[in-house]
């Protein structure tokens, strides 16, 4: 049984992309994918296609949802993020936003009772980026929100993680 086949076995009808007329403008956005029984993929891969996703890559990012139950893409040109939610909605995809919402520094450090010289060495970050976000200078980006949040709701998961004695890493070359 070709690839083709099994994908209109499975999802339908083949998803038809000349028609599809891509959003000129928007920024990328991070989503979580679900489905509800009887989705309509093919569509699913049109809303997405509409957002300048390849159409190979919504493919392989709707059988994994399919497969897996949940998936995750960065869709490239989102204009209306309600709209993009409500037209997946109608083809049975449930869209949520995958990334984590700003966080103040202040706050999480102030939870912890250390201060920024203390915070920044226990959990690995340079003191002078810690100093310039609680002063407004920079924000973190989306990998330092993470750890923030990790830091605000398990401050000992990120200590431990951080703990390499007991590791013996050769230098490397």
């Amino acid at each position: 049984m070709s690839t083709t086949s099994k994908f209109v076995e499975r999802f339908g009808q083949r998803v038809r992309t000349r028609d599809v007329v891509q959003v000129s403008s928007g920024f990328p956005v991070r989503l979580s994918l679900g489905f509800l029984h009887g989705a309509n993929t093919p569509e699913a891969a049109r809303v997405l296609v509409r957002r300048q996703l390849p159409l190979r890559t919504a493919h392989a990012v709707l059988t994994e949802m399919v497969d897996q139950g949940k998936a995750f893409v960065t869709v490239p040109c989102v204009d209306d993020l309600r709209a993009l939610k409500d037209e997946l909605s109608s083809a049975g995809v449930i869209a949520k936003v995958h990334a984590p919402r700003p966080i103040s520094v202040r706050e999480v450090r102030d939870s912890t009772k250390l201060s920024q010289e203390a915070f920044s060495v226990r959990y690995g970050l340079d003191l002078a980026t810690l100093r310039n976000w609680e002063q407004g200078r920079s924000e973190p980006d989306a990998a330092a929100n993470t750890l923030l949040w990790t830091i605000a709701r398990n401050p000992e998961a990120v200590e431990k993680s951080l703990d390499m004695e007991d590791e013996v890493v050769a230098p490397s070359p």
